[in-house]
């Protein structure tokens, strides 16, 4: 990627964008979408916190049932007042011009999160909205020319193929299936697949960055929805969010679970969790027949759908074994 060059920049929309200059592709990271990074990955973290407050700590067979619902309304605050208070700023934030964090439950992390843990999350959201603008030009999008543009474009188109992700792209046009393949595309470059040094690790950092980047991106611009016509050059969250959902699990699913029980599969569902309240507070405000969420409900439909992953992996699991 010799040449390929990487900007910062502190104009525009919080966002990245590539373009091409003579022979040379070049990729600009605008500062805002760092700052919507830092937000929601503060949002994310309370969200992880109350989940695992929940699970380990609240007793539901305790028959105070007064002390039970107070338990449980301070641990909902504490998961949803992040997210509100964004909810609430963005149309101030796209007034202005500048997404900042002023209100502390857009600053404060739970005390279980480190510093250290919190920016190599941000960091890994910004990694993915570079990831996806360098394979921009990697895929021939801009008109740059890469010698591994055909080996690439296999690979992505693989991915998508095997996902079943196609039915979902076959609805979109020519710019927003760009979009599309820049997602697939970034998520395999940032996991190792692109250079065959894929690892647990990198695969887990591909993950939190993907799916965070997208959700602050739908949020800050309220693209939740594709679009049909010419004008329109990007998908809607909903859509790249099924893509890239459909591609981690493609992805990850033949990984045996790590040696504290974790598998990546856990990781999205906890994303899945976390994005599902987003998007209910905005339809909730959208639509007057839509009712906010209730964190035990996502809660219980969590605990379902881990339930049912443990099953698939043990059976996948027990397969192999006597295979």
């Amino acid at each position: 990627m010799r040449n390929i060059f990487v900007a910062r920049a502190f104009k525009e929309d919080a966002n990245a964008q590539a373009w091409a200059f003579r022979e040379s592709g070049v990729v600009e990271l605008n500062y805002g979408f760092t700052s919507a990074a830092m937000i929601y990955a503060t949002a994310f973290c309370q969200f992880y916190d109350a989940l695992a407050t929940t699970a380990k700590d609240v007793d539901f067979a305790d028959d105070d049932t007064e002390v039970l619902l107070m338990i449980l309304e301070e641990i909902e605050n504490s998961a949803f007042t992040p997210i509100l208070v964004a909810e609430n700023s963005r149309n101030q934030w796209r007034e202005s011009g500048r997404i900042y964090a002023a209100h502390p439950a857009l600053l404060d992390l739970p005390q279980s999160r480190n510093e250290g843990d919190y920016h190599s999350f941000v960091s890994a959201t910004e990694e993915f909205a570079i990831a996806h603008e360098i394979c921009h030009h990697l895929l021939g999008h801009t008109g740059v020319t890469h010698r591994r543009r055909s080996q690439v474009n296999a690979l992505v188109q693989e991915r998508l193929d095997r996902s079943g992700a196609q039915e979902i792209c076959s609805n979109l046009n020519p710019d927003q299936l760009q979009e599309i393949e820049a997602d697939v595309g970034a998520f395999l470059l940032i996991a190792g697949e692109l250079s065959g040094q894929a690892t647990r690790g990198r695969i887990y950092r591909s993950l939190a960055g993907s799916m965070l980047a997208l959700v602050t991106l739908g949020h800050i611009s309220e693209n939740w929805i594709s679009r049909e016509g010419p004008g329109e050059t990007h998908p809607g969250f909903i859509d790249r969010f099924d893509v890239m959902s459909r591609i981690v699990r493609e992805f990850t699913i033949p990984l045996t679970r790590g040696s504290i029980g974790d598998h990546p599969l856990g990781l999205l569902l906890q994303f899945q969790g976390f994005i599902s309240i987003v998007l209910q507070f905005w339809m909730s405000r959208a639509k007057s027949e839509v009712k906010d969420p209730h964190f035990l409900n996502i809660f219980s439909w969590m605990m379902d759908q881990a339930v049912e992953l443990e099953k698939e992996l043990n059976s996948r699991h027990n397969t192999e074994t006597s295979s």
